[in-house]
């Protein structure tokens, strides 16, 4: 089936008129943007059902959530009151925000930029879309009787959709504002529950449960067990700071969120090229492993280190203008795949920065299907797709990019890592 055909027939001149005088926008343009954020919505919940995590969100909103298929009849009905509408907008805003985060903003300027109206307007829309999309979903997935794994295979399904419905010139930004590139170009891979075999389960966190206090000594105990904690902390503070000077490389990010969040390079410290150069006069066979893998493994066997940090792997090199990597680079995939196996629980974001590539093939296509090539063979090596994300990021430098300060195209793979 056609989902955003489906969707569309929603958007009666009712619809688009009333939209249009609640946002105080032209309505043909407003029609133009109520489309384009079907197709948008419509890709970034596709994408977010490559991942189990987002499939179970996602059926959960939808099977949970306050829109059913009864919104779709309705909707009409309730953008006659601006009362109902401002709560309907607001309700599907903070929806998205659950399924597609972070990502709200850039759908915002994605679409006011190509229906050219005001970005509040594209906002205040996308939350009247979602909850449209949410409650056509969730009649569909009572008509077909689907499960969550059928929801996410019916989603995959719409790609040759999005690809022959939406304008070029929307394409263009869907793809570039939810990295979708390769989803594109190869495909949806939908995530099953059933497919995490190699991942452990995380053991339940024991809850404390004080023990009764004795009557006449509540006051001592109280203060012994306050200077025990202000000891340890004070303990673990320094532990802790002392433990992550050692990660403190060029490369790594200061981001501590489990999101996976877009990860920059920077040029090394003095310091981190100081400790370098130390590493190299000691072992000098040993400077790129310590650099890449060696200091990976240490991160993770550190329990007190923060998720987020982010690696440069420099043996993660290729061939000049191509996706295959060069034999130190397969090593280094298997060592990753090894590490992975240790540590069951983690899961990584690839990000691949490209300056070589050769037309009509663009930088930023050449990064993405080089870090999708590490993926794969990390996939292939036993680990689970679902664990590692990847993205490109061309040569590092944004478009548009004016500022006077020179920068380097970039030509590198970073590890980022996400959980641990």
């Amino acid at each position: 089936m056609n989902l955003l055909a489906e969707l569309k027939e929603s958007l009666t001149d009712t619809v688009v008129s009333r939209a249009a005088y609640y946002v105080d926008e032209n309505p043909d343009k407003t029609r133009i943007a109520l489309e384009g954020l079907l197709h948008t919505v419509v890709a970034g919940l596709m994408k977010r059902t490559t991942t189990e995590i987002g499939v179970n969100q996602l059926y959960n909103s939808i099977q949970k959530g306050k829109f059913d298929g009864n919104l779709v009849v309705t909707f009409p009905e309730l953008l006659r009151d601006p009362e109902q509408i401002h709560r309907l907008a607001e309700t599907g805003s903070n929806s998205i925000s659950h399924l597609l985060p972070a990502m709200k903003s850039a759908i915002g300027l994605a679409i006011s930029g190509y229906a050219n109206i005001k970005n509040s307007a594209a906002i205040t829309l996308l939350g009247l879309v979602t909850p449209l999309v949410l409650g056509t979903l969730n009649k569909l997935v009572s008509e077909k009787k689907l499960d969550a794994d059928g929801l996410a295979a019916l989603l995959a399904d719409q790609r040759d959709h999005l690809i022959e419905g939406t304008p070029e010139k929307l394409l263009d930004r869907i793809a570039e504002g939810l990295n979708i590139q390769q989803l594109l170009a190869v495909g949806v891979t939908p995530a099953k529950r059933s497919s995490l075999t190699d991942r452990s389960p995380v053991p339940e966190r024991q809850r404390y449960i004080p023990e009764p206090e004795d009557e006449g000594n509540g006051s001592l105990v109280k203060w012994g067990v306050g200077a025990l904690v202000v000891v340890a902390l004070t303990g673990a503070g320094y532990y802790i700071w002392n433990n992550t000077q050692t990660y403190s490389s060029a490369n790594e990010e200061q981001a501590f969120s489990t999101e996976f969040v877009d990860s920059t390079a920077t040029a090394p410290t003095d310091s981190a090229k100081a400790r370098l150069a130390v590493a190299a006069k000691t072992d000098s066979a040993a400077t790129t492993t310590v650099s890449s893998t060696t200091a990976l493994a240490a991160y993770l066997a550190n329990p007190m280190a923060p998720a987020g940090r982010s690696f440069r792997m420099p043996t993660l090199d290729f061939e000049p203008g191509t996706d295959r990597l060069k034999p130190a680079g397969t090593a280094t995939v298997q060592e990753l795949a090894t590490l992975l196996k240790n540590n069951p629980v983690v899961q990584i974001r690839l990000v691949g920065y490209a300056n070589d590539a050769v037309p009509p093939m663009g930088n930023k296509a050449l990064s993405v299907t080089r870090v999708q090539a590490i993926k794969s063979q990390l996939v292939q090596a036993g680990i689970n797709f679902i664990r590692v994300d990847a993205i490109g990021l061309g040569t590092g430098i944004k478009p548009g990019d004016t500022t006077a300060v020179t920068k380097p195209r970039l030509k590198q793979i970073d590890v980022k890592v996400v959980i641990k």
